[in-house]
């Protein structure tokens, strides 16, 4: 697991095409000139390389510092993650996703300490609870490990310009919560329940007769989507469903 980790940041080319960042553009915010050199200054492209085990932050070190970032600390839990980020001031601070004290814990300390500062994770894999988790607690961007080096240099490059980064196969999941965060209530086999707007949309589909595949096509959303909706008002169904005593006969 170690070699896999490390052979996307130190194998042949160091990236892989594996995954995508949802803008690859770059904006460039206005410098203004300094009044005595007449010089515009540089963008700050200080950095913190925080949590996963000490190889791979290495690793990640070593193709950050070679793009020309300027990595000024490599520590290994949350709470250090936060003090690095304040101490020095930094621009933005990599987070392992698997990092010591928690990926959530860390994102939010580093911008309790110091507000200003991008915060990146970076993942083995997609995992939809803990991008949302991620986002939720402020950070900017979520990667997998799958892009490789030059990858992953882009993907802090653009985090330190202002932008967020997310993987593509991630902001479906993103689109998903904005939608469904309201809720309203409505009934289901005659009992109240609190739906998102979205698990509400597939109810009245399906009471309709749509089959999962026809409310996919009519919601726009992936079939596997629309059973998971279904799932999740069935399992609130049967947590609203009163409990029941039984009375085991004396006869």
């Amino acid at each position: 697991m170690l070699w896999r980790r490390l052979f996307g940041y130190l194998g042949p080319g160091g990236a892989t095409t594996a995954l995508r960042l949802v803008d690859s553009s770059v904006t460039h915010q206005a410098l203004t000139r300094d009044p005595a050199s007449g010089e515009i200054p540089q963008p700050s492209r200080t950095v913190v390389v925080a949590g996963g085990q000490a190889l791979v932050r290495a690793a990640r070190r070593s193709v950050l510092e070679r793009a020309g970032l300027d990595v000024v600390a490599e520590v290994d839990d949350a709470s250090r993650a936060a003090k690095a980020a304040e101490l020095y001031a930094v621009r933005l601070v990599l987070v392992d996703s698997e990092i010591a004290g928690g990926c959530v814990l860390a994102v939010r300390r580093i911008l309790e300490r110091a507000p200003g500062t991008a915060v990146v994770v970076v993942a083995p894999a997609l995992d939809r609870t803990a991008l949302l988790a991620a986002v939720k607690a402020g950070a900017d961007g979520f990667v997998l490990e799958t892009l490789g080096a030059s990858g992953l240099v882009r993907a802090v490059e653009v985090a330190l310009d202002g932008d967020s980064v997310f993987p593509r196969s991630g902001v479906g999941a993103l689109i998903e919560q904005l939608r469904g965060s309201t809720q309203e209530q409505t009934s289901v086999d005659g009992q109240p329940l609190m739906l998102t707007r979205r698990e509400a949309d597939v109810m009245a589909r399906a009471r309709e007769g749509l089959t999962p595949k026809q409310i996919a096509s009519a919601l726009e959303l992936s079939a596997v989507t629309v059973r998971r909706h279904l799932s999740s008002v069935t399992r609130k169904a049967r947590q609203a469903r009163p409990p029941t005593l039984a009375l085991d006969s004396t006869s």
